[in-house]
């Protein structure tokens, strides 16, 4: 396991370093930072399971740093001072909470509750590729396998309208207003989905071109679903949406 930690104090960190040595003497620290705006280049060059995230930090807190990283392809457990900080943390889909002065108790028992749940998520994983695995293999490809909390459900592919990142999770929306969240970055959903079709419009957004309703070229431009959601264009992207509306043109 390899992980990062960023707080603006560093006797934390240090203290933070000692504890998970003595813990756990196979995890591998990638980097630690009492920078934010450093850290921020740390998360890019750096490939980590797991940020240890000081929530009170005086240039930027912990949210408005997981909210300027571009792409968040860890999980998170915060640190800080401040009980209250708890329920906005855990909005946020964190791992865990710690509460400083940590205590290698609480420690020990939140990288194991981690370890316990990335276990958990790699047995889903491996199932979910068997079985698509076997969907295509017997020409059921109009179906995906999602990984859900009490099992795997079967989606058809045209049910679903758009995917929605929500940090280290996807967020589905589906026909008849029905909506499935999984554990996987938008960007792994993209890796499958983009052989059905699927476009990335936006940072935030993956959109099934079959529900696409209207192009609206206004305030950088927006594409209206069949659901009605209208959802934002980004300006790296407008040229892949105006080339998929070309070949619709050229194909007619």
């Amino acid at each position: 396991m390899k992980i990062g930690i960023l707080d603006d104090e560093l006797h934390c960190v240090e203290s933070l370093l000692l504890h998970l040595d003595q813990l756990f003497p196979d995890i591998k620290v990638a980097f630690t930072s009492t920078d934010p705006y450093e850290a921020l280049d740390l998360v890019k060059k750096h490939a980590i399971h797991l940020l240890f995230l000081d929530i009170q930090m005086p240039a930027m807190d912990g949210f408005e740093f997981l909210n300027q990283v571009e792409e968040i392809k860890f999980d998170v457990i915060f640190t800080t001072a401040y009980s209250e900080y708890a329920i906005q943390a855990f909005k946020i889909n964190a791992i865990n909470y710690l509460l400083k002065p940590i205590s290698e108790s609480d420690l020990k028992e939140a990288v194991q509750s981690y370890s316990s749940k990335i276990r958990k998520r790699k047995a889903y994983e491996d199932t979910e590729t068997l079985i698509n695995a076997l969907v295509q293999k017997h020409n059921m490809t109009d179906k995906i396998a999602v990984p859900v909390s009490d099992g795997i459900e079967f989606i058809a592919v045209n049910d679903i309208i758009y995917c929605q990142s929500q940090s280290n999770y996807t967020l589905l929306f589906l026909m008849d207003n029905k909506k499935i969240m999984f554990s996987k970055t938008l960007k792994e959903t993209e890796n499958t989905m983009s052989k059905y079709g699927f476009l990335r419009i936006h940072q935030s957004y993956l959109i099934n071109p079959n529900h696409m309703v209207k192009f609206l070229r206004n305030d950088g431009g927006f594409i209206t679903m069949s659901s009605g959601a209208e959802l934002p264009i980004s300006n790296a992207n407008r040229k892949l949406v105006g080339n998929y509306f070309e070949v619709i043109k050229t194909n007619r």
